[in-house]
């Protein structure tokens, strides 16, 4: 592999004859094209064996190698995780299993360009990517926050870039929760929903939580008995539906059809998407509905802690 040019943003490759050591770790954008090269024989990898296989073909120094972060980890390691992420979610990788990966078309469609580096402006071409990011943009808007972000490779204050990164992180769970929610069974969606509301203090001391959603519950998926003689009640629905899908006016009608036959007069309706401006009036004409789209409740499972944990400055 014989370098034809090193710089500090770019590492440049002739071939693979020869050997060259790199005496520094290529940067996130440097890592992606690798990834998918290395990754390009269409083969099934773990992270660890990724990491190798990319140290082997940028023949990385042993000084290169034992760089570390301030955690202990492998510098290369920590940005190949960052490259493998992007890369995942832009839809040029794919996870057939938990911490494997393996290249898809899109992806071997970049590779065959034959890049030196591939930065998350490049990915912008991705629809997936571009998702990502609004989502991503969404929930920093929501937080009431700056919308300037520190870059991952930039020289900044350490606190402000270990605030950004995690402010980063927890976004990143929270987006990629709302995916894996979608993509379980309704069961599954159910019971977390109905966990939610449990561990927000809903049962209060002497409660009970029931998880339902069988054909012939009138489209209520679990309630929470608030106090022990199950007086006063929680009811929930939840509908686990893709992006594209938007909870509707009647919707809305039909829960409140079912709260009223039980006389409730509280009823909490939950998606992993969002609801139409047409819903949300719905909603507010009735009082005793609170909605809560799929951005607030992967918010709230993270607070809450309920399947994930994120991380902490």
């Amino acid at each position: 592999m014989k370098l034809l040019e090193h710089k500090q943003c770019a590492v440049q490759f002739e071939s693979d004859e020869g050997v060259v050591m790199i005496d520094r770790v290529p940067t996130i954008d440097e890592f992606r094209p690798v990834t998918l090269r290395v990754l390009a024989d269409g083969e099934v990898r773990s992270f660890s064996q990724l990491c190798a296989a990319a140290a082997k073909h940028l023949q990385l120094s042993e000084t290169a190698m034992e760089e570390r972060v301030p955690s202990g980890q492998p510098r290369y390691h920590n940005r190949m995780n960052w490259a493998c992420s992007g890369l995942v979610k832009s839809g040029l990788l794919e996870r057939p299993k938990r911490g494997m990966y393996r290249i898809t078309e899109d992806g071997l469609a970049v590779d065959a360009r034959g890049l030196t580096a591939y930065s998350e402006k490049d990915m912008l071409e991705w629809q997936r990517w571009r998702e990502y990011q609004d989502e991503i943009a969404e929930r920093k808007s929501a937080e009431s926050r700056q919308p300037d972000s520190v870059s991952v490779e930039a020289d900044f204050d350490p606190t402000e870039q270990a605030i950004e990164l995690t402010r980063i992180h927890n976004a990143s769970i929270e987006t990629e929760l709302r995916g894996k929610l979608q993509e379980g069974t309704p069961a599954f969606f159910e019971k977390a929903v109905v966990d939610l509301l449990w561990a927000m203090g809903y049962g209060g001391p002497h409660g009970e939580r029931e998880h339902l959603g069988k054909s012939g519950d009138g489209g209520i998926d679990g309630v929470i008995r608030q106090d022990a003689l199950g007086l006063n009640k929680v009811y929930i629905q939840a509908k686990r539906y893709a992006d594209s899908n938007h909870v509707g006016r009647p919707a809305i009608q039909q829960f409140f059809g079912s709260l009223s036959s039980r006389g409730a007069d509280r009823g909490v309706f939950i998606t992993t998407s969002r609801f139409s401006e047409e819903a949300k009036r719905e909603a507010e004409v009735y009082k005793t509905i609170i909605l809560i789209d799929g951005i607030r409740l992967t918010k709230l499972m993270l607070e809450y802690k309920v399947g994930v944990e994120g991380a902490r400055f």
